[in-house]
């Protein structure tokens, strides 16, 4: 249930709260007052698309929140417990849009940042807005699909189809593909053979070129390496006053001294720790001297390799790294290839199979369709009656596609005669705008009775109607009301009659400015603007009287 709704600069409304209540809440006032400005609101809050031409005039932001009592209503709770969201103690979460003029909208619930996706998640789930477009959308054939869907309760089913419909499409492509490549196969075969060859020939291995590259440096420099080198061991150990030599000779007078006083043998641990070390170095640079050494002809051989890998990695990659893994996945490629008519006969059979679980899927949930859609033909039919058709004729017909698509294998159309001897035609060539309506009401009315949507909005459901159709209509609405909210734009005093909770919207200009409000209405103001409904621009005492009947004939009903 929607219990508040506050909105801050949002069109024409500087600032104002709304509270529902539970049953038929009305929005009644003059012609322009600002009533479909709060059913826009509310389309923001459940997900709409933010638009900056909405931001009341010198203010740069708006803001739109509504709180929402959610505790009856397992599916919204589940989809906030996806999003790692919870209402809180009372059972409610707060929805609130942020727009900008600068275009940075945002989006919150209960203050947790969300994506509008995640809000129009919910409100899929929490409410249904019927504003006056609505009309013109009952005659696409999608739309009327999903009526039929509804009443039937098979959105389940068509959830399954819509998944398995979709594994049909991945197999039949990845079949398609698989086709195309037999076209092309021997040419790719004898490509990826010679690649895998050409890599493997190679004999790639990570790091080599580093170690190939520095092998290189030392080779060009050896020259200049073996005689540093040379020198470093003779200074080490190999030269008249070396670092060995002069060592060993200190080492000799501190253990001389040490004879004639043991404090003086102190230096000499120390003195046999370097002299280790410098044999240490010693070792390390002979090796590195006969490393530099080469047989004649490596330099030219270590560019040669150089050369081939450059060559490699123009080809396969930027390193052996890449190569190798090029290798891998052409080798894959290759086995695939080799194994095509193996590949090709089991993507065939589990295509096969999809298809036959789809048809059968979609078959089931056709029967499903019919057997609903002549329920629905006949108690709209009802409806339309009640609601001043009396000789309308009403059907759902069913049309099978030639196969199954996200949504089965039927088109829908719903079709219409409304004088006697007509037969059936499609809506949008038979209906003017008040029967067009009518038909929009009377299938609201009957799947009222079957949907599960805890919010119903309209906007201006009356349109193009009046007379004894406007009580048959009030009855409808407050019908549609038992056991869920329903919230309604009115201009038929009946209609406005027939509710259990009155709001009345004004517009005045102070200061300038245009500012909206929105009071609820009990006792003798709800009888002043019922007559006010029924008298035009002069409220009469006949009008106050047949408002308070028509509130008293509410009540009698209640």
């Amino acid at each position: 249930m929607l219990r508040e709704l506050r909105l801050k600069n949002f069109a024409v409304v500087e600032s104002v709260g709304i509270s529902f209540d539970s049953g038929l809440n009305v929005l009644t006032g003059e012609t322009g007052a600002g009533k479909s400005i709060l059913i826009d609101a509310i389309v923001l809050v459940r997900g709409g698309r933010a638009q900056t031409d909405v931001i009341r005039a010198e203010a740069e932001t708006a803001t739109v929140e509504a709180v929402f009592a959610v505790d009856g209503v397992p599916a919204a709770r589940a989809v906030l417990e996806e999003a790692g969201l919870a209402a809180d103690d009372n059972g409610e979460i707060v929805v609130r849009r942020e727009l900008a003029r600068s275009g940075r909208h945002r989006a919150f619930v209960n203050d947790a940042a969300v994506t509008v996706g995640l809000l129009e998640r919910v409100g899929d789930v929490l409410l249904e807005v019927h504003g006056q477009h609505e009309h013109q959308r009952l005659l696409e054939s999608a739309r009327q699909l999903e009526l039929l869907d509804r009443f039937a309760d098979v959105e389940e089913a068509c959830a399954q189809i819509g998944a398995l419909h979709a594994k049909y499409r991945a197999a039949r492509d990845e079949a398609e593909r698989t086709r195309t490549a037999d076209r092309d196969r021997a040419q790719r075969e004898d490509l990826l053979r010679f690649q895998v060859s050409e890599l493997d020939a190679a004999r790639l291995r990570e790091g080599e070129e580093d170690e190939l590259r520095g092998e290189a440096r030392r080779l060009q420099h050896a020259e200049r390496f073996l005689m540093g080198l040379a020198e470093a061991a003779a200074l080490l150990n190999d030269a008249p006053q070396s670092a060995s030599e002069r060592l060993a000779r200190t080492l000799k007078i501190i253990l001389d001294l040490g004879r004639l006083d043991a404090e003086f043998t102190a230096p000499g641990e120390a003195i046999e720790a370097a002299q280790l070390q410098i044999e240490e170095a010693l070792a390390a640079v002979r090796r590195l001297r006969d490393r530099v050494g080469a047989e004649p002809g490596r330099l030219d051989a270590v560019h040669e390799r150089l050369d081939a890998l450059t060559r490699l990695k123009r080809k396969y990659g930027d390193s052996e790294t890449a190569m190798l893994a090029f290798r891998g996945e052409a080798a894959r490629e290759l086995e695939l290839l080799e194994r095509h008519e193996e590949l090709m006969a089991a993507q065939e059979r589990v295509l096969g199979e999809l298809a036959a679980e789809l048809s059968a899927a979609a078959g089931a949930l056709s029967e499903r369709r019919r057997a609903a859609a002549a329920k629905l033909a006949t108690q709209v039919e009802r409806a339309l009656r009640a609601l001043g058709m009396e000789r309308a004729q009403f059907e759902v017909a069913l049309e099978r596609l030639p196969e199954p698509g996200l949504r089965g294998v039927d088109r829908v159309e719903l079709r219409l005669s409304t004088n006697p001897g007509e037969e059936v035609k499609p809506l949008g060539r038979v209906a003017s705008g008040g029967e067009l309506s009518r038909t929009m009401l009377a299938l609201k009315s009957v799947l009222a009775r079957a949907d599960r949507m805890p919010i119903l909005i309209f906007d201006e459901v009356d349109a193009g109607i009046g007379g004894r159709v406007a009580s048959v209509v009030a009855q409808t609405l407050a019908a549609a009301a038992d056991g869920r909210q329903v919230l309604c734009v009115t201009h038929l005093a009946p209609i406005a009659a027939a509710a259990d909770h009155h709001l009345h919207v004004t517009k005045s200009v102070r200061a300038g400015r245009t500012r909206v409000a929105v009071a609820p209405l009990a006792g003798d103001e709800r009888v002043e603007e019922i007559a006010r409904m029924l008298g035009g621009a002069t409220t009469t005492t006949a009008a106050r009287q047949h408002a308070r009947d028509l509130l008293a004939a509410r009540r009698g009903r209640r």
